[in-house]
Formats: C-alpha cells, structure tokens, sequence
C-alpha cells in the first residue's frame, strides 16, 4: 500500500487540477497511453479513449481484492467466474464468452505494470499495493501490448519512494474474514529505490454443507512483491520487479437450483436449495485416488504464480526508448464440486502449469510539433501442460481424463500518429499487424477405467491487420470531443475439455470487430466537476460463443462456436463532483444491448426428440437471428462522502456507495439460468487527524443483506448457482510512518 492512507481522501481534489494553459499543445509524447505507465488523471482525461481510472483509495473503500470485484465499480464491465471456479470470465461492452477451460485468451486483456497476463486464471493474486487501477474500453492494440477486441484492465502499482516509509493495514471482518497489507520503501542508493510489500487474506467462507454444516469457502492467499528502481542518469532508468503468490483457499461449490437425484435416477431426491448459502460435496475413492487427495477432501484451490520482469527506458535526443522484458509461471491445481452434492456426478480437478515469455520495444517521440508517433513490436511465447479430470462414476461409471500441450506464439509491430494541423485538432492514425500460431499437441481423453484414448494434434494462428483512425478536438480548454474506428481482433483457439468425438477439437476461427465511438470530456466549475461520455456500436464478426455441435454418433457435444455475424451498441456516463468543499460525489452510467444477426445454433431438445435408438443423430438447428445476446442490459455505480471537520483537526468521514446490474439472461441455455437483477448497498465511516498518518474505519457490505447469483450453470445432471457474499461488516486500520 502507498505512504497515504485509506483515509487520505479528505484532502483528494474532485478532478484534476492542472490542466494545459488555453491554446498551449499537450506535452511532448501526452498522446501516448501505454499500458503499466504511471498515468495521472489528468492525462487519461485528455485523452480520445473510454477510460474508467480508480484510485488507489477508491479500491480500498470499495473492497476490491480480486480483479472480479471491478464489476461493481465500471460500466459495462461483468466478470464473472467461471462455474464459480478460479477462472474468470470477462465482458467488456458485451464483448467477451464462457469458457471454464484454463486455455483460451479472454476478450479482455489484464495488464501488471505493462505485462500483459494473456490466461485469465492468471489473474486472480494481483490486487494489492496498487497506484490505480484503469480500465480501457474497446479494441486496443495501436499503441502497446497485446492485440484485444473488448478493451484492457491495466493494474499499476505502488513506485518505490525516494524517502524511507513503511506501512500496515488490518481489515478484519465477520465469518472469520481477514486482510493484512504491509510495506516497506525507500532509498538503497542516491539513484537507486527499492519497495516490498505483501499481502495475506484468510478466511471468509459464507457457505456451508447442507447435510453436516460444515463452512467452506475461506480464503487461504498470500503474496509478496519486490521492485527496484536505478536512475542510471538523467536519460535512463531501469526498473526490475518480481512478485510470487499463492492460493489454497477453499473452492465456491454452488446450491441447487433444480430438484436433483443423486446417481441418475437410482438415488436419493435433493430438492431445490431454499437457503442459497447451502452446498454439498463429495468424490468416489476412485477420482480421489487418482488425483492423490483424501476421499474426505473438500473442494479447494492450490495454486502459486511467480514472475519477473525488466523495465529500461531511455531518453533519446528525438525518441523515448522502453523494452520490457516479462516471464510469468503459473502452477494451478484446482478441484471444484459442480453437482453441489456428495453424489459423484461433476467432480472436475485441473492441474495446469504454464509459463508466459514477453518482449516488447516502443519508440515515442519527444519533441514537440504538430506531430506525435509511437512505434513499436511484440513478441511472446506461452507454453501450457494442462489437465482435467471429470468425476463421472455415479452416472456413467467411468472417470474422463484429459490432458494436452499447448504451445502459441506471435509476432507483432504496431504504430501511432497524431497530427496536429491546428493548435486544437488532433488526427490519429494507428496500424498493428500480428502473426500468431498455436498448437494442441498430443491431446487425448481417457476413460478410467477403459482403454486409453487416440492421441490428437490441431493447428490454428492468424494474420490479422488491426488499428484506429479517429480525431479530436478541443472545444475549450475543459472540453474535449472525439471519435474513433477501431478494429480489434481476438486469436482463436480450442475446445480443450472432455473429449467425446474428434469433430470437438475443430479450432475455433478468430474473432474480429469493427468499432465506432463517440465520446466527450468535460470539466467545469474550476474542475470541481467532471462529466465524461461515451456512446459505441459494434459490428462483430465471428464471435466466439460456448454451445454445442451434433454429432452423428454421439449426439450433442459441448463445444465452443463461431456466431458469424452480431451487433452490439450503448451509451455510458461517468461524473464526479465536489460541489461544496469536502463533499464527494460520483456516479457511473452504463446501458448496452447486443442481437444476433446470422448465427445457427443446435437445438438440442429437438435433436434428442428426433433421434431413434441405435441411429444416427440428425441435428435440429434454431435461427438466433433478431435474438437479444443475453447480456445486464444496464449497470449503474455511485458514491458520496461527505468530510466533517472536528474539533481537534481530526476529520470524520461517513460514505455510502451502491451498484446496480440488471437482468442477465441466458439466451443459449434457457430461463432457468438466468440471473436476476441486484442492488448492493455498501456504508463506512472513517476517523482520522486531518494531516495524519493513520485511519480506522468501520464498514458494512451488502449492508442490505442482499441475496443475488454470481453465475448459473450446469453440468452433467446438476444445475446450480453459485451465490454472491452476503453481509460482510468489520474494521480496517492503517498506519504509514
């Protein structure tokens, strides 16, 4: 955590306070937004980009601790988890898809001082000790990183301090919940600073058995970070960071939410779960033994990243200079519960293990002039060795074990200019090109026991061409207008999970889109307030969406799909004010909607009805055309505080925040999956010296009580939800010396 405190918001400035004199153009190289890249407020304000920019404080306040949190905080942002395991799923302007395999690229990109974490369940350890956190809507790719079709999460955390400071937060909360922050920083050299800081999170598990009462879901994480940084001179600085975390948490079983018979039909009725927080658990002797646990063993979650990258900037004459150099590891060894019963019907265990090599150089221009570009080339290698093991014995009596490589890599050069033909017009032309090409290798699915399967290789890659062309103009000093075209692309990849029949492992083709917006930002009153908006469309083309396929023999078989043609438009809103000095206001505004234009799904009710024992399947297609693509249709954030001065020079600061999201439905699996709106209402007040180093504050979340779904699902014979936190009340302290 930074040398401020939680409770620093008090002397927090509404918005930005130091914008450009009338007429005078942007510093040398302000164009540029890069991914990692300290940037203030006031440059992401001046730029032509939907940007939501949080605070380190504002993460505190709100409770974030896992990148899933940041849903509560951004428009047009869901993240959900997947099954309700480790691996989350992302939708950014209703761009995104399911997948519960720890294979394939998200549509969004998360971002760790600049290094792009390209697995999803990569990033579940990263939030801690941050500066900010700034989430960019749209296809990026221009400019830095890795090439997206939805947008990117940039996480940036806490510089090293050129001053020796140190300092601890203790938040503790009800269900045994517990957080502890800690940092050290400062100076090892006259040019050379250091920072560590580390985290630990136990505890927490609000869910319990619903036959024996046993609680389950606490945390179980710890992680620690180092950085250093080196002022070679005044043109060079060298940054080297290194983290390592690790996971044992409990895994989140979910409750039922259709009557269930255990062992198909051959056991005991379970009826809908009427107390959401209820769950069960169990796996047979043999998919305990096979995957070395105790048969008594409750879901859980083993897992441990590290990585270490090298960050070297240097100022040329007439060009910044940056490479950045990143490997990242990750171990995952997780095992979920998905029928939410002891029955042995959907006991899933992954063991992956993956490794990720990065390089990147940029080039951006430092003299002013009517002209700014920004040059620059990508390269990155991944390895993956997964493994999946599904527990079918109570209903097929056999247990499926797949495993495979994945080896992928790509090329890519990107380029950015801006010109400026008069002082208050900006034109952007941006080009990236990538080459990608990835590999199943040796993947095979094996029933136990039984005789092992064929071994199978795929092949898939790209060549795409991507960027931007927009403009901007500067109507006054505080208001900023723009529009962009942007196209972005996401690679393709595989189905890679229980194999049934060859026709499964057909690569799945990129996806590409063509994006329009239209955008302003504004600040008035002496920037006591600022009001930002943004409204998009979206031609998407081959979008990648988890259905299933018909197979001759087998019948329906899940399977990840192309829909070759949607569309999805929006408008979003995001405003903060201090209209009277120590009053604090903010609120977010997001409202999408999303139809298939051209997409065939398979009907699998009508397949089924059609078959005849001992024949061939003949599949039975729907027309998705005109059909609504499922997504929260409106999201809606907000807070106020209020600084009341005491006598003393002490400040008392009561807040309140909420979110909002709107009916989710389930367009491809049916009503019964849908999730229905929900309202979270969150209190704190928090005590502090005005110009003090410490704070404590009390909090409620979900001070409501609401009961609301994170995600529904099903698998094999269960159909479940998996159930959001309930109340959580506590205290948080921090001290900085």
């Amino acid at each position: 955590m930074p040398a401020t405190t939680p409770a620093a918001v008090a002397a927090r400035p509404a918005v930005r306070a130091d914008a450009p004199a009338p007429g005078a153009p942007a510093p040398a190289g302000e164009d540029i937004l890069v991914h990692g890249a300290q940037n203030n407020g006031s440059r992401v304000q001046r730029s032509g980009i939907a940007i939501s920019r949080l605070t380190r404080d504002q993460l505190v306040r709100a409770g974030v601790t896992t990148v899933n949190d940041l849903q509560r905080l951004v428009p047009n942002l869901q993240v959900e988890p997947a099954m309700g395991g480790g691996q989350p799923q992302f939708h950014l302007r209703g761009i995104g898809f399911f997948d519960y395999g720890s294979n394939n690229m998200p549509d969004v990109m998360t971002y760790v001082d600049g290094v792009a974490y390209p697995f999803g369940i990569m990033t579940q350890g990263v939030m801690y000790d941050l500066s900010a956190v700034e989430v960019e809507r749209g296809p990026t790719g221009a400019t830095a990183g890795r090439n997206t079709s939805g947008g990117d999460i940039d996480i940036i955390t806490a510089e090293p301090t050129h001053r020796w400071t140190a300092g601890v937060m203790q938040d503790i909360a009800n269900y045994a919940r517990s957080k502890t922050d800690l940092f050290v920083s400062g100076p090892l050299a006259r040019n050379v600073t250091f920072r560590l800081s580390a985290e630990t999170n136990h505890g927490g598990g609000y869910l319990h058995n619903r036959d024996t009462g046993e609680h389950i879901g606490s945390a179980d994480r710890g992680a620690v970070r180092a950085k250093l940084n080196w002022d070679v001179d005044d043109t060079m600085n060298v940054s080297l960071n290194g983290h390592w975390a690790v996971d044992r948490s409990d895994a989140t079983p979910g409750y039922i939410i259709k009557p269930f018979v255990t062992q198909a039909g051959k056991g005991v009725l379970i009826p809908v779960d009427t107390d959401h927080y209820a769950t069960g658990w169990g796996i047979s002797p043999q998919f305990a033994s096979l995957i070395g646990v105790s048969p008594n063993q409750k879901p859980f979650r083993d897992n441990q990243t590290w990585g270490i990258d090298l960050s070297i900037r240097k100022d040329l004459p007439w060009a910044r200079f940056t490479s950045v150099s990143a490997f990242e590891a990750m171990s995952r060894h997780e095992m979920n519960d998905w029928d939410a019963t002891s029955s042995y019907e959907a006991d899933n265990y992954f063991d992956t293990n993956l490794s990720v090599f990065s390089q990147e150089f940029r080039l951006a221009s430092r003299r002013q002039g009517p002209l700014t570009w920004s040059a620059g080339l990508y390269y990155f290698k991944t390895d993956m060795q997964d493994r999946m093991v599904t527990d079918y014995m109570s209903t097929h009596m056999f247990i499926n074990d797949t495993r495979y490589g994945q080896p992928d890599q790509s090329f890519s050069q990107f380029a950015q200019a801006v010109y400026r033909p008069i002082t208050n017009f900006r034109l952007i032309f941006g080009l990236r090109h990538e080459s990608e090409w990835k590999d199943l290798t040796n993947f095979y699915t094996q029933h136990h026991p039984g005789p092992q399967a064929l071994t199978y290789d795929r092949h898939t890659g790209m060549d795409q061409v991507t960027g931007k062309v927009g403009f901007e103009y500067n109507v006054t000093r505080d208001i900023l207008t723009y529009f962009n075209i942007r196209r972005g692309v996401k690679e393709g990849g595989f189905t890679a999970y229980n194999l049934t029949s060859p026709s499964q492992l057909a690569p799945i083709k990129p996806e590409w889109l063509v994006a329009y917006e239209l955008g302003a930002k504004t600040e008035f009153f002496n920037h006591r307030v600022q009001v930002n908006g943004a409204a998009f469309k979206y031609d998407y083309h081959d979008q990648q969406v988890q259905s299933a396929i018909v197979d001759p023999v087998m019948g329906p078989i899940g399977k990840i799909v192309n829909a070759p043609r949607s569309s999805i438009w929006g408008v979003e809103l995001e405003a903060q004010a201090e209209p009277v000095r120590g009053l604090h206001l903010s609120q977010t505004f997001g409202y999408e909607r999303g139809e298939y234009n051209r997409f065939q799904i398979a009907n699998l009710a009508a397949t089924a009805a059609l078959h005849v024992p001992g024949g061939l399947y003949t599949p039975v297609f729907t027309n998705m055309a005109g059909k609504d693509m499922g997504f929260p249709k409106l999201t809606l954030n907000g807070s106020a505080a209020y600084d009341i001065g005491l006598p003393g020079n002490y400040v008392l600061t009561p807040e309140v925040d909420y979110s909002y999201r709107s009916l989710q439905t389930a367009v491809l699996l049916g009503p019964l999956f849908n999730i229905k709106p929900y309202f979270l209402l969150n209190t704190s007040l928090t005590f502090r010296p005005k110009h003090g180093r410490w704070s404590v504050s009390g909090y409620v979340q979900n001070a409501l009580d609401r009961t609301y779904d994170l995600t529904r699902n099903f698998f094999t014979t269960s159909d479940f939800g998996i159930v959001g936190p309930p109340r959580f009340y506590g205290a948080r302290l921090s001290y900085t010396y």
